[in-house]
């Protein structure tokens, strides 16, 4: 094996090098329950780990540092660091209730407003400002809850009338401040002759969100959070802080203007309660000047002319994301890095919610501000095996578009281009999925990670509490009650050599794809998961990129060169622009200044420009040297220009690919199709050979490369829940890579074995004793004799062999799902997962061969022994159990 090859397996097999931190749920366990929980996270390989309360009943009192100091020692001992969520519970920002004990007047601040019609002339008329400075209440809502006394401490911020138009839409010209004109609560005025909606516009903490959490828009508010937790943990850990403690991790925090979890929370929403603060309100002043306020209207409303509302929205919402940085993330960010450690987590990326209001954070880039890596989550079926592109149903009606095609990218683009970020990206991923995900379907979630571009890794989760917790499964160990734990063991190992392989290099992308979030904050766009899709369907690699990059580069080590820019040393030759109605100030200016880089928006060009201001002709003359192009089109536009670095001779939509260098250059594929086989050659940039890694195994293989009309092409199979890495290097003494298909061809007789079998059961705690041999003469699913069972299922069969080659296979059709297979009482491997196929030559002897194949299953069917959960999302289908169909002997 040549020195780069033995170099990457040397880096593959240091146990020191940690990619995972997986939640510790702490609810106040034993000592000794704790400790083998701790032992179970080492034995996965595994060094690190995020405690969360969920939640400790004595959070932050005495038997919470009692718990953390036994577990620093416990870590000590096993060289893990530990981690530590920031608050009692998820979302973070609850500050551990000091808001409501310690600082009631640093509870969320909101914009409300009640509107008054005036249609036609009136004469004078009074509008009793002072009864609506709170919300309507109607005959349904009489048993809701309302805190009268602080809504009679609710504060007028103005009164402004509009000109209404046809659909309710505002008149921009023809406002009337009518703010001065209160008097004893009351405004008295004769209006124009016109239709008028006036706004009576308040502040309050009583129509929004949940009040005992922080307001993200007032530093002071933040400040609890750093008092309530961060500095008690320093005050008593302080030597461990950089050593045992890596840092903290914040789950989901959001502005939070509204209560529930709801999408529809973009500026502009009528029914939707606006974040505010003082910050915010001098921020408002510094843009406007004295009247302001006379812009707050549009912040609900839709103008005629849409100037003035565009610009008002995307101000607002420009300020509402950069305080959520200023004041929450940056803020937290430097706190740790004060103190020695690093801070991470994940906000609500869901349905768009990275660029929106309520459980969002307004601008997924600058809520990342401030954090060590970047970060996202992948829970609760957001992307799931065969599922890309399909909308999801259940509680919540879910855009699979987005899961699939743009998350992963989105949090990795942040990873590779924020300096700051140290080229990680974050994913917490698996939990809230229910007991049906396996292992199987782990792998098949971690690699579509993967070829993303996530290399940290944060498992959901690892619970203490008594089996079946019924708090987001699936559960790693579960007690000892989890089958499939010796097999999650492994796939972490698996997951930390791949994370450990794209990390310390760089992303290689020629395409930039800009973020939408300033787009939408004022006018209608494209959202950036239809462009995603047709680039990750066309194997061109890209990354997002925000305004903000495009206008302050210097803050992200950004160059121009002749033919494009860099951010962080990632090189881009050419920046697509989805379609929107009003083009982000900075995005102007980058077009603008650099007429050097290619520029494709799709379906149409930008009316104006928010953020500064640019004339009609400005904007023309910035933008006639860029093209305009179909979505239906982009990808073979961009092919036909170069961006395209690979290109395979069969289509096959469905294969992901990803692009990274270090000392060589990596290139992952992953068939992410839930039936589709992907077979054929592929032409790659390639400079010094071709070595195929198959990293669940470990293993390096040679691949031949045929050079046809100047491209290097290689032959590759991948069946689904299959991946490789491709390295650009040379090494004759590898084995030569042969695709599992030219194997099978190479031994074209097959012996059936599918039928006269034994098995028996095992449940997770009586593996390996095996109850009582069955025959089953004929496979079947076993769960059609044990419908609720759930463990290890032994099979056993004696087959005669009347000639033994090199070239012997043994396959299995349907199997539910991890298999382990013994030839002769010798172990030939485990597969987590499809295809089921082992190759056995080197097992067999002439003669009698004794089988023996254990099947383990998820704890999904059991769980029909036990009481319904609290909280279900959705219905599934349950799996069979065991294998059945054909098995057969090729040789």
């Amino acid at each position: 094996m040549n020195k780069e090859l033995a170099e990457l397996m040397k880096q593959s097999e240091n146990h020191k090098n940690n990619y995972i931190l997986p939640f510790l749920w702490m609810r106040g366990e034993e000592e000794d329950v704790i400790i083998e929980e701790i032992q179970k996270i080492g034995e996965c390989g595994i060094r690190a780990f995020c405690l969360e309360s969920r939640p400790h009943p004595d959070f932050m009192g005495d038997k919470w540092w009692s718990d953390l100091r036994m577990i620093i020692r416990e870590a000590k001992k096993r060289d893990m660091k530990v981690w530590i969520l920031d608050d009692a519970h998820f979302p973070t920002g609850y500050a551990n209730g000091l808001i409501k004990e310690k600082y009631p007047e640093r509870r969320k601040q909101y914009l409300n407003y009640n509107t008054v019609n005036v249609w036609g002339p009136k004469g004078e008329i009074t509008i009793p400002v002072a009864k609506m400075l709170k919300p309507l209440v109607s005959f349904l809502e009489l048993d809701k809850p309302r805190d009268l006394e602080e809504q009679g401490r609710n504060q007028l911020v103005a009164v402004v009338a509009y000109p209404v138009r046809e659909e309710l839409k505002l008149e921009e010209s023809g406002a009337i401040d009518l703010t001065g004109e209160v008097k004893d609560g009351c405004v008295t005025w004769t209006f124009p002759q016109d239709n008028y909606r006036v706004y009576v516009i308040y502040e309050t903490r009583t129509d929004g969100g949940n009040a005992d959490y922080i307001n993200m828009m007032d530093r002071d508010s933040v400040s609890t959070l750093i008092e309530a937790v961060y500095e008690p943990h320093f005050a008593n850990f302080k030597e461990e802080f950089g050593n045992t403690i890596a840092g903290f991790f914040s789950d989901e925090p959001e502005i939070g203007n509204i209560g529930g979890f709801r999408s529809d929370v973009q500026i502009g929403n009528s029914k939707m309660p606006l974040p505010w603060s003082r910050q915010l309100k001098e921020k408002m002043e510094e843009q406007y000047g004295g009247t302001w306020y006379r812009m707050l209207p549009l912040l609900w409303t839709e103008s005629v002319q849409k100037q003035e509302c565009t610009q008002a929205r995307h101000h607002f919402m420009d300020a509402v994301s950069k305080l959520y940085a200023e004041n929450f993330s940056i803020r937290l960010g430097e706190w740790c890095t004060n103190h020695g450690v690093e801070y991470i987590g994940h906000v609500v990326e869901d349905d768009n919610l990275h660029g929106r209001l309520g459980n969002g954070t307004a601008h997924y880039f600058r809520a990342m501000k401030g954090q060590h890596m970047a970060g996202i989550d992948v829970i609760g079926d957001q992307v799931y095996f065969g599922g890309a592109g399909y909308r999801r149903t259940g509680i919540f009606d879910r855009d699979g578009e987005f899961f699939h095609y743009a998350l992963g990218k989105l949090g990795a683009s942040c990873g590779h281009l924020d300096p700051g970020k140290g080229g990680r990206t974050m994913c917490e991923l698996f939990g809230a999925s229910g007991w049906k995900t396996g292992v199987r379907d782990m792998k098949w979630i971690l690699n579509h990670l993967l070829a993303r571009g996530i290399n940290v890794l944060v498992p959901h989760a690892f619970s203490m509490s008594d089996y079946p917790d019924m708090d987001c499964p699936p559960h790693f160990y579960a007690r000892g009650n989890n089958p499939q734990f010796r097999h999650f063991a492994e796939l972490m190992k698996y997951a930390n050599r791949m994370c450990g392989m794209l990390s310390g290099g760089k992303h290689i992308a020629p395409v930039a794809v800009l973020y939408h979030a300033d787009a939408e904050w004022s006018g209608t766009c494209m959202l950036i998961q239809k462009p995603a899709r047709k680039l990750l369907e066309n194997q061109i690699e890209f990354d997002f990129v925000s305004a903000d990059m495009l206008d302050t580069p210097e803050e992200y080590c950004g160059k121009t060169g002749t033919e494009g820019f860099s951010l962080n040393g990632q090189e881009f030759r050419c920046l697509v622009i989805p379609a929107l109605e009003n083009l982000p100030y900075g995005a102007y200016r980058f077009i603008r200044e650099n007429p050097q880089t290619s520029v494709l928006f799709i379906d149409s060009l930008p009316a104006m420009v928010t953020g500064g201001d640019v004339t009609e002709d400005e904007l023309q003359e910035a933008l006639k040297g860029c093209g305009v192009i179909r979505l239906e089109e982009l990808a073979a536009a961009l092919r036909e220009s170069g961006m395209a670095e690979i290109e395979l001779t069969e289509a096959f939509s469905e294969l992901v690919f990803y692009h990274y260098r270090k000392e060589q250059d990596y290139y992952m594929l992953n068939n992410e199709s839930a039936c589709g086989t992907y077979c054929g050659e592929i032409a790659l940039p390639l400079k010094k050979g071709a070595v195929y890694y198959d990293c669940m195994k470990n293993e390096f293989f040679k691949m031949d490369i045929r050079e046809e009309d100047g491209k290097k092409l290689v032959r590759l199979e991948l069946r689904p829940y299959e991946s490789c890495i491709i390295i650009d290097c040379q090494d004759e003494e590898l084995e030569q890579y042969k695709c599992l298909t030219e194997k099978l061809d190479l031994a074209p007789n097959k012996l059936d074995l599918s039928d006269g079998w034994d098995y028996a059961l095992a449940s997770a705690k009586e593996y390996p004793k095996f109850g009582s041999s069955r025959h089953m003469e004929k496979l079947r699913p076993v769960s059609q004799e044990e419908p609720d069972f759930s463990g290890h299922i032994c099979y056993e069969k004696e087959i005669e062999i009347k000639e033994v080659s090199s070239r012997m296979y043994l396959a299995f059709t349907n199997v539910f799902e991890v298999m382990e297979l013994w030839v002769n009482d010798r172990k030939v491997g485990t597969l987590l997962n499809p295809p089921y196929i082992f190759e056995v030559g080197s097992y067999m002897k002439k003669g009698a061969n004794r089988l023996r194949v254990v099947v383990t299953t998820t704890a999904d069917r059991e769980q029909m022994k036990y009481p319904e959960p609290f909280i279900r999302l959705s219905h599934e289908i349950m799996e069979s159990t065991g294998m059945y169909g054909e098995i057969a002997l090729f040789y």
